[in-house]
């Protein structure tokens, strides 16, 4: 697969510091293996939502994946940039910092699973005009949508996240279905590659192996079903843990607290 970078214009294409209205976005279509520069946006918070595809995002504070399930929230003054693994279509929409200074939601870096509802009034946005006044069907529109956002689940951590759309592909499943079942070599066979390959390709592009990438994941998983209220038996089973006794040293030295301390 062909890489090559782009430079990030989204920003730029209009004078933000200077525009009337809270929220504006951009479409765009990309090949495959497109990166971006490194850049910043200093006025203006970004949310990254995919129509079609993945867009990795990457910082020094950890990378996100978002698909058109979640998306990444950056705020305005983080460095940052983003590649494709495969041909994609984002919906970029740019948040002045004044409509939302009051809300912590828009004050950090993270995930977002996106709702139906939110992702049908950000497909009715992405089909208007930038130019848009102050009263009329699609502020009210930008008012609904920025009233929603706070409202919706984060989701996931940042994670190191590879390039390779096979294994981006890989990632995308286990972070929407953590305690999967299947093993390395069902998923090699799924992925037409090697478990040599995949383990080498893996920590050559993220700097951990796969096995430690997934353990993470599904530790994560485990402790949002631990707060839920499960039994640390079921969900350490959950896991893929063979006894509880390993599910629990291996929680601890994560989150440094025992399952039984995180469910009480």
């Amino acid at each position: 697969m062909k890489t090559h970078r782009i430079n990030e214009v989204k920003s730029y294409l209009l004078p933000f510091e200077e525009l009337p209205r809270p929220l504006f976005w951009f479409n765009d279509a990309f090949d495959g293996g497109t990166w971006s520069d490194v850049h910043t946006h200093e006025h203006w918070g970004e949310l990254a939502f995919m129509r079609s595809g993945y867009m990795v995002v990457c910082t020094e504070l950890g990378n996100y994946l978002a698909t058109s399930n979640r998306a990444v929230w950056i705020p305005p003054g983080l460095t940052h940039e983003w590649y494709l693994p495969e041909p994609s279509v984002d919906t970029a929409l740019y948040i002045m910092p004044q409509a939302v200074a009051s809300n912590p939601f828009f004050q950090r870096y993270h995930a977002i699973e996106i709702s139906p509802l939110v992702r049908e009034v950000i497909f009715a946005l992405s089909s208007q005009p930038h130019e848009y006044g102050e009263d009329g069907p699609v502020s009210r529109l930008v008012a609904v949508l920025l009233d929603q956002l706070p409202l919706l689940p984060e989701v996931g951590f940042p994670l190191p996240m590879p390039r390779d759309r096979r294994l981006v592909a890989l990632c995308t499943a286990l972070l929407d279905e953590p305690d999967s079942p299947e093993t390395i070599r069902e998923w090699c066979s799924r992925l037409g590659m090697s478990e040599r390959t995949l383990a080498r390709l893996f920590q050559r592009q993220t700097g951990e192996s796969f096995g430690r990438w997934r353990q993470r994941i599904r530790l994560h998983h485990a402790r949002g079903q631990l707060e839920a209220g499960e039994s640390v038996t079921a969900v350490a089973l959950n896991c893929g843990y063979a006894s509880v006794s390993a599910f629990i040293a291996a929680f601890k030295k994560l989150f440094g607290r025992t399952p039984g301390q995180v469910a009480k």
